[in-house]
C-alpha cells in the first residue's frame, strides 16, 4: 500500500454550488441543477449557470476576459484558502499545479477565428491570441497565486493522478489539482448534434470548475493542516474508441475494471472495503458497462452515486467535480474509514480511477 495523499482544501464553481458547502449539501440531498442560460451569449440548448459572483463579470471598461480562466482562478482560490495557502505569502516555490481541460478556452478560439474570419489577418492581436492556448488559464492561474513548483496542463486526463505521482515520488510536497471547462456556443451546439445523433438521451452540457489542495501526509503534518480526505490509490487503463463522443468510453467495461483493479490494489483495499462508486457515466446509454465493471471488480452492488445526473456532462471539469461530489459523501458518512471509488473517463476511451478515503 502506499502512503495516501491527503486533501487539505476543497474549491469549486458548478451548476448545483459554487462552493464548498453549497456544492456538498446539494450532491447529499441530490439535487439536480436547473437549466439556466449562463450570462452571456446563450446557445442553444442554454448551458447551466454556474458563475454566480459578482467578482468574475468583466469589468465595464476593460476588454472581457476569458471565462474559462475565472472559473479555475475562483474556484482554485477557494481551495488555496481553505488549505490556508495565501496569496499574501506569495511566490510560493514549492506548491505545484495540475489542471485539465478538454477544449480549453474554446470562446476566445472561436471569437479569435470569426475576427479573422471576418476582417483578416489586420484583425489579429498578440493579446488576443494568447488566450487561445490551452496552457493560458493555466498560466494565468499561476502568477495570480504565485505558485512556482512544477506545473502540467492535461488535456483531458486526469489531473489528480498526475498530482498524486508528484506527491508520492517526492517531486512536490504540496500540489494544486483541479479541472474546469467553459464551453463556447459552437462547441455547445456541435456537441449537443454528436449526442443527438447517438440516438441516446444523455446527460445536459454543463460546465464549472473544481480544485484541491493535495499534500503528503509529512508535508500536512509541518503545516498543521486539517486533514479533508485521501487519495489512497490511482488506476488508469484505455480502450481505444472510434467514435468522437466524450460520454460513451469503454461501453463494455473492461478499461474500467482494469483501472479498478490498479488504484485497489495501489490502495491496498478489498472489494468489500468499498463502499460507494462514484460513477464517471451521466445516463442510462452510457452506465451499463460501468457498472458491469463495477459488480464483476466487486463482486457486488455498492451504493452508487451518479455525480452527472446532479450536475450535468461538464468534460474536462467532470473528473473534479467527480471527486468533489464523492468527498462530500464521506463527509455525510462521519467516519474515517469509508472508502469509495470514483471513476473518470476522456476522450478517445482514456478512463482512471481513484479509491478516496473520508478525513481518517
Amino acid at each position: 500500500m502506499s502512503a495516501p495523499v491527503v486533501v487539505t482544501g476543497r474549491g469549486v464553481l458548478s451548476p448545483i454550488g459554487c462552493d464548498w458547502p453549497s456544492f456538498a449539501s446539494a450532491v447529499r440531498e441530490r439535487r439536480v441543477a436547473r437549466a439556466e442560460p449562463f450570462p452571456s451569449e446563450a446557445p442553444e440548448p442554454p448551458l447551466w449557470h454556474c458563475i454566480s459572483e459578482p467578482s468574475l463579470v468583466a469589468r465595464e471598461g476593460k476588454r472581457p476576459e476569458e471565462p474559462l480562466t475565472l472559473l479555475v482562478i475562483a474556484a482554485a482560490g477557494q481551495a488555496l484558502a481553505e488549505a490556508g495557502v495565501s496569496a499574501e505569502d506569495a511566490p510560493h516555490d514549492d506548491v505545484g499545479l495540475v489542471v485539465s481541460t478538454v477544449l480549453g478556452p474554446s470562446g476566445a478560439v472561436e471569437s479569435y477565428l470569426e475576427a479573422l474570419q471576418a476582417r483578416g489577418s489586420r484583425s489579429a492581436r498578440p493579446a488576443h491570441f494568447v488566450d487561445t492556448l490551452l496552457s493560458m488559464p493555466a498560466s494565468r492561474l499561476g502568477i495570480t497565486y504565485g505558485l512556482r513548483g512544477s506545473t502540467a496542463v492535461l488535456g483531458g486526463s486526469n489531473a489528480f493522478e498526475l498530482a498524486c505521482d508528484w506527491l508520492r515520488s517526492g517531486r512536490e510536497h504540496t500540489v494544486l489539482a483541479g479541472s474546469g471547462e467553459c464551453l463556447s456556443p459552437k462547441c455547445a451546439r456541435y456537441l449537443t448534434v454528436l449526442a443527438e445523433r447517438s440516438g441516446a438521451a444523455r446527460a445536459l452540457l454543463a460546465q464549472g470548475a473544481g480544485f484541491l489542495v493535495l499534500e503528503s501526509q509529512s508535508r500536512a503534518v509541518e503545516r498543521g493542516s486539517r486533514v479533508l480526505g485521501q487519495i489512497l490509490g490511482a488506476g488508469a487503463a484505455s480502450d481505444p474508441q472510434t467514435i468522437g463522443l466524450p460520454w460513451s468510453a469503454d461501453p463494455d467495461g473492461p478499461a474500467f475494471a482494469c483501472a479498478m483493479h490498479t488504484a485497489m490494489g495501489e490502495a491496498g483495499a478489498a472489494p468489500g472495503d468499498v463502499g460507494l462508486v462514484a460513477l464517471a457515466a451521466g445516463d442510462d446509454a452510457s452506465e451499463s458497462g460501468e457498472l458491469a465493471a463495477v459488480r464483476a471488480v466487486l463482486g457486488r452492488a455498492p451504493v452508487v452515486l451518479h455525480p452527472k445526473r446532479l450536475f450535468g456532462e461538464a468534460l474536462g471539469a467532470g473528473s473534479a467535480l467527480g471527486l468533489l461530489a464523492a468527498l462530500a459523501e464521506l463527509e455525510a458518512a462521519n467516519h474515517g474509514d469509508a472508502i469509495a471509488i470514483v471513476n473518470a473517463f476522456e476522450l478517445g476511451g482514456g478512463v482512471t480511477s481513484l479509491v478516496v478515503g473520508g478525513a481518517p
